[in-house]
């Protein structure tokens, strides 16, 4: 009993920190060990009582970990978490036909279960990273809000697929925006009321360049918010949309 409990935390743990990894979602540590503690309650009743509850038990831990609003997003957490362990599972169970687990220490299966998750995490994020410009090229064009303080700017942002700019600050993605387009925030930045610094980058014939960059206070992307995203100042305007976006910016959301 005590090494069932044990294998399903630590199996849980491993789970939704590759889920996490994935999803590329921040986990904060009292919510993740929310979810371990009431994983391993109901790990525990369920294995006495109802042994059928076990199945739904992810439904719950996912939602206390990720704490994820919006119903999309929360079943896809949900279907890579019985998906990772579908597959680890399973082939735990292959394995077992070649090697024998009862010869292995406690700490040997468990070094065994985590270098298993381990690698199909790397699989799926080794996919992730290069399908991530076939899922933005369905919709290149969003609606673009975001403020700084009171003063705010909106238009149509375009997702750029070979834009990679980063701010080597942060080392978050740069959003670029003409000062024509948020004027009331460059008389802010100009006025010293915001916090700014320099972002490099190089241009096709190798010109270093810079813009003057920012964190928002709020950024909206088709109404949804976006965190984790760094503004960028330009002086040039765009033909057929108001921003410039990089991949990472959407695939977040």
């Amino acid at each position: 009993m005590g090494l069932f409990l044990l294998q399903s935390l630590f199996y849980d743990a491993l789970i939704l920190s590759s889920v996490a990894w994935i999803v590329k979602k921040d986990v904060k540590l009292p919510r993740f060990l929310l979810a371990l503690g009431f994983s391993l309650l109901a790990s525990f009743i369920s294995f006495l009582y109802v042994p059928i509850l076990l199945l739904f038990i992810p439904l719950v831990i996912v939602k206390l970990a990720f704490e994820e609003r919006r119903l999309k997003k929360y079943i896809i957490q949900v279907v890579y978490f019985y998906t990772l362990s579908a597959l680890a599972s399973g082939f735990v169970h292959i394995l077992g036909y070649f090697i024998r687990f009862t010869g292995l220490s406690l700490m040997g299966y468990i070094l065994v279960m985590g270098l298993l998750v381990l690698m199909i995490a790397i699989g799926y994020m080794l996919k992730s990273h290069f399908l991530q410009r076939q899922y933005v090229l369905g919709e290149l064009e969003h609606d673009v809000t975001f403020f700084c303080g009171e003063a705010s700017a909106s238009g149509v942002g375009f997702v750029d697929t070979g834009n990679e700019l980063m701010d080597d600050v942060t080392m978050r993605p740069v959003m670029v925006v003409p000062r024509s387009k948020a004027t009331s925030i460059c008389q802010m930045v100009e006025a010293g009321k915001v916090k700014t610094w320099q972002v490099s980058y190089y241009t096709i014939d190798n010109t270093s360049r810079s813009l003057m960059a920012f964190k928002p206070t709020l950024l909206l992307i088709d109404d949804v918010i976006v965190k984790g995203v760094v503004i960028g100042l330009c002086d040039v305007e765009f033909d057929k949309y108001d921003f410039l976006m990089q991949p990472d910016i959407v695939n977040g959301m």
